[in-house]
């Protein structure tokens, strides 16, 4: 009987840690008694309250408790009653009653007994009425000695484990499974989300060896030999034992991948258990390995195209050259236009695969920078010469101004930053239908560094974006809207190389837009000062 009220009080005790804690340090004195009237347990202040007579020594009847039989009938069926136990002085007078309640203890099963929650003045001696209640409680109390007995031989750890309120609150909080095993292998706690996992109940687990019943397996080699299991050994030796690369077995047979972490369980220095937290890694597991195989794939695609680079461009670049060629020899005016035509078509399909070569380069991590010094302003105004036909035809104004504190020579990669503007600058003027493009420099000295940042700026008149369209622009093969793609062409991945190359030189890009009012592009790269020699 013993046994199943461990149970029942594991569950109603430690379950709900408020309960459990207002229960053990509540000041009045808590009894709980059984159906049949028999003591339970109590609380600390009955303990401290009647030194005489400790939890578990009490077994009497309710034949005993005469005061109130009616309200501890009503307490089995229910209802939570109070009444005050009468107590006369010597001189006849009354004296300050205490107050006792029934409550019903309430179980899975339905009502399995009863509080008894007594209240006086703590200030007070103990009344004489509770002291003879107390006594005839206490002559009845060799009637269950045998049981206690062999409720003594429970492991204590056991009994600490189901009556503490914090460790029962954290085992079922988490969404690991936790387990406490004896000396024996044998469980002695579980919270639920472990029993879940491996698909039992956890009134199967305890008591029994759990390392029968997971049959842990190593992903690789196997099971274990019995005095191989990472359990076993931590019960011999008391060592920490984790891993990620483990299996475990459920109850219809089916296995999990786990990642697992094994303790010793101390008394005095002395072993008396381990505790087992596992976590199911099954589907992290799965999406790991997918996602690898998706990167080796983009890898490979990556490395291709980043090697098939050189063996791409040099026969566009003969396309290109015999186009020119040709154009140079007497044509009649039919053969000029589609030899024309077959140029800038040629020019087109090669910006194409420069674009797309350059980003798998750069996914790749093989896009190196060159450093070399140059004159910047002479670099910005053949970029600025490259569009002015293309300006010029669309009636648009094309500019560009430096601060007179840029330096004249600055130290980069002299392609990578024509690329960058070149993208910027072609975007602008693709994307304004009337107005102007403005390309401008700015230095933005650091104090107390030898390095200063330039602020390149790239502003037109032209559609300008959306601000819910804002995020897409930086963003590899995206365009904001079919009906751009269709209007202007494009791959939609200047703008991502564009970011890949200014953030691989060391510096940050970002735009400001208004729909219908334009754009303005800018970004800042850091440079060192130049040393200027005698």
């Amino acid at each position: 009987m013993l046994k199943d009220w461990a149970a029942i009080l594991g569950r109603v005790l430690s379950e709900e840690s408020a309960f459990k804690s207002l229960y053990d340090h509540h000041p009045d004195l808590i009894i709980i008694l059984d159906r049949q009237g028999k003591f339970v347990d109590s609380n600390r202040a009955f303990g401290s309250a009647v030194p005489c007579a400790p939890a578990h020594t009490f077994s009497g009847t309710k034949e005993a408790l005469t005061p109130g039989e009616a309200h501890f009938t009503a307490a089995l069926e229910g209802v939570t009653s109070s009444f005050e136990l009468a107590e006369n002085k010597e001189d006849g007078s009354a004296s300050l009653s205490p107050t006792i309640t029934y409550a019903p203890v309430k179980a899975e099963e339905g009502i399995a007994g009863v509080f008894a929650i007594i209240h006086y003045d703590v200030n007070a001696l103990l009344p004489a009425a509770l002291l003879e209640w107390f006594s005839r409680l206490a002559a009845a109390g060799t009637e269950e000695e045998e049981q206690e007995q062999e409720e003594e031989k429970l492991p204590a750890l056991m009994r600490e484990m189901a009556e503490d309120k914090r460790l029962s609150l954290i085992l079922n909080s988490v969404s690991a499974g936790i387990f406490g095993l004896d000396t024996e292998g044998r469980t002695i706690f579980i919270n639920r989300e472990g029993a879940d996992m491996l698909g039992y109940h956890p009134s199967e687990l305890y008591g029994v060896h759990l390392m029968d019943l997971i049959n842990q397996t190593h992903s690789t080699t196997g099971s274990y030999a019995s005095l191989e299991c990472p359990i076993r050994r931590t019960l011999d030796d008391g060592v920490i034992r984790s891993s990620s690369d483990e299996i475990f077995w459920r109850k219809d047979g089916t296995s999990f991948f786990v990642t697992y972490r094994i303790a010793p369980l101390l008394d005095k220095g002395m072993i008396c258990g381990v505790v087992l937290s596992f976590a199911d890694i099954t589907n992290e597991r799965e999406i790991r390995r997918a996602k690898e195989s998706a990167e080796q794939a983009a890898q490979a695609k990556s490395d291709f195209l980043a090697m098939m680079s050189h063996e791409i461009r040099t026969p566009m670049n003969g396309m290109i050259g015999m186009a020119d060629l040709l154009l140079e020899t007497e044509l009649e005016e039919e053969q000029r236009s589609y030899a024309e035509i077959l140029r800038s078509s040629s020019y087109s399909l090669l910006q194409i695969l420069n674009d797309i070569l350059d980003f798998s380069k750069m996914e790749a991590g093989k896009m190196q920078l060159q450093s070399e010094t140059f004159v910047l302003r002479e670099m910005i105004e053949s970029v600025i010469d490259l569009f002015t036909p293309k300006a010029e035809e669309k009636k648009l104004a094309l500019r560009w101004w430096a601060d007179t504190s840029v330096p004249e020579a600055v130290t980069t990669d002299p392609s990578r930053l024509r690329q960058i503007l070149v993208n910027l600058v072609g975007n602008a003027l693709k994307f304004t239908e009337r107005g102007s493009v403005t390309l401008s420099v700015k230095n933005i000295p650091l104090p107390g560094s030898e390095e200063y940042l330039l602020e390149f700026s790239v502003r037109d008149t032209g559609v300008g974006i959306a601000d819910s369209k804002l995020n897409l622009l930086f963003q590899s093969f995206s365009q904001l809207h079919p009906f751009i793609n269709r209007k202007y062409g494009g791959t939609g991945l200047g703008l991502a190389i564009c970011k890949q190359l200014v953030e691989l030189m060391g510096g940050t890009i970002f735009v400001e837009s208004e729909e219908g009012r334009g754009s303005i592009f800018r970004f800042m790269l850091p440079f060192v000062q130049e040393t200027v020699e005698a």
